[in-house]
């Protein structure tokens, strides 16, 4: 319980004075690599207070030059920080539920920063989602996807959906899968009182191209991508390190 309102209290004083900074930035120059800088800071700031001991593995599979959709599983309010805080290559913007944008300060600054909101409950405004995402992409953005649409109640991974997909397709972006090992025992869906600090680990699958591929090829790619997380997870009940891993202090 002390943990969780040790997380609050850090997430507040945190959160409000730089998504402020944020939004000043964005109003002069809504590309500012400052804007990113302060993003990570932010992520770091929350994986400490929570406790987690974050490692990588594989993160040279992404190449600095290049940008990419990147696709995760999804188990706690964590998953954005962790990502954020290990993934430093990339320019990173993620698609999130439209409800975030609708808290005061933070959500003005998710949108100011080029942060995607999604209504997956409206069809057409989903749709517009996607183009705004291709929009990002082209301005230079990584994009992250949450495919399961929401974060699991379970350590079982729910089915993906298929709009990460048909993006990178439009887009002719990479697809790469990301697995993140852990979350849900830190923080799950639920257990609102209940951080529990440990390790995590962010695991890079391989690049999958999309140049060469059709709509018609989205459940192939789907399946692939799926397939890749998957096998980056921990067995359900299994705490054993799968491997070797760089530990970002």
């Amino acid at each position: 319980m002390w943990r969780t309102v040790w997380l609050a209290i850090v997430a507040f004083f945190t959160t409000v004075p730089l998504a402020s900074l944020t939004i000043a930035i964005a109003v002069v120059k809504s590309t500012s690599p400052w804007i990113d800088r302060i993003i990570r800071l932010w992520a770091r700031t929350l994986v400490h207070a929570a406790g987690i001991e974050l490692h990588t593995e594989h993160l040279h599979r992404l190449d600095p030059a290049k940008r990419y959709i990147l696709v995760c599983n999804h188990y706690s309010y964590l998953d954005i920080p962790c990502i954020l805080t290990a993934i430093t290559s990339q320019p990173i913007r993620f698609m999130a539920k439209i409800s975030l944008f609708k808290i005061p300060i933070f959500g003005w600054a998710l949108g100011r920063a080029g942060f995607i909101p999604v209504d997956r409950k409206n069809r057409r405004t989903a749709v517009k989602s996607f183009d705004l995402a291709a929009s990002r992409i082209r301005k230079g953005n990584t994009i992250v996807v949450f495919p399961e649409e929401g974060r699991s109640k379970f350590r079982e991974m729910k089915p993906f959906q298929r709009g990460a997909f048909l993006l990178a397709i439009r887009s002719q972006k990479p697809i790469v899968p990301i697995a993140l090992d852990s979350t849900f025992d830190i923080w799950p869906v639920g257990a609102f009182w209940k951080i529990r600090p440990g390790k995590v680990t962010l695991r890079v699958g391989m690049p999958i191209e999309t140049d060469t591929l059709s709509v018609r090829d989205k459940d192939r790619l789907l399946t692939e991508a799926r397939e890749q997380v998957q096998g980056m997870l921990s067995p359900v009940g299994s705490s054993v390190p799968r491997s070797s891993s760089e530990f970002l202090g």
